[in-house]
């Protein structure tokens, strides 16, 4: 298991980590306050980075399977306003 982010309470993009692919699942709890949390993955080693899908995105507390191949994963909180998030896989 890997936490991207301990009670956030900022707009901010995690550290990233190696994922080394496979079946996951993304989680997210706490206070959104108005905001989203996605995961999002990057194939090209952290130069470009893209959605995972709509079931790794929460805008409330949640969790969602993924399946992806190498890459590295990272979570980014938007939109909101004073946030508390934890969120790991």
């Amino acid at each position: 298991m890997a936490l991207f982010f301990s009670n956030q309470t900022t707009n901010d993009t995690s550290a990233a980590i190696d994922w080394f692919g496979g079946d996951g699942t993304f989680y997210a709890h706490g206070v959104f306050d108005g905001g989203t949390i996605t995961l999002q993955a990057s194939f090209d080693g952290a130069a470009n980075w893209i959605d995972v899908g709509p079931d790794a995105t929460f805008s409330a507390p949640g969790a969602g399977n993924f399946r992806i191949g190498r890459c590295k994963l990272r979570a980014v909180v938007t939109g909101a306003a004073s946030p508390s998030l934890t969120a790991g896989i």
